[in-house]
């Protein structure tokens, strides 16, 4: 087992990550994780396993093409059920109350990395 691969932009306030998962097995990370606000995850090929790692939660398998979307603060992660998967996380990047925009329209990949450190997608 081993992660997926990942690339990130934000352009127009939209932050998206892509994740490649070379080999069936491969997951998004060990412990899951959560987001602050609901989100969208586009699966553009192959498929994957989707945990929700909460009390009572359930595993769901999902083929490409798909749009799976994922309540906040709810813990899941992703699985490749075959080689070569491609998804793709959305959000939208917004201050704490979560109504204004705050990506610079021009924005550069190193001004992108430290917005998305300063104004976290992902629950501790």
């Amino acid at each position: 087992m081993s992660f997926a691969h990942s690339d990130m932009m934000i352009v127009d306030n939209v932050f998206v990550k892509m994740m490649h998962f070379y080999y069936k097995g491969d997951e998004t990370e060990a412990r899951g994780h959560s987001h602050t606000f609901d989100h969208i995850t586009l699966l553009s090929r192959g498929s994957v396993l989707m945990e929700v790692l909460e009390e009572g939660g359930s595993a769901v398998e999902h083929k490409a093409p798909k749009l799976i979307v994922t309540p906040k603060n709810i813990s899941h992660k992703f699985t490749a059920l075959e080689a070569d998967t491609v998804l793709c996380c959305i959000h939208a990047i917004r201050d704490g109350d979560g109504v204004d925009d705050i990506a610079p329209q021009n924005i550069t990949v190193e001004q992108a990395n430290e917005l998305a450190l300063k104004f976290s997608m992902v629950n501790d």
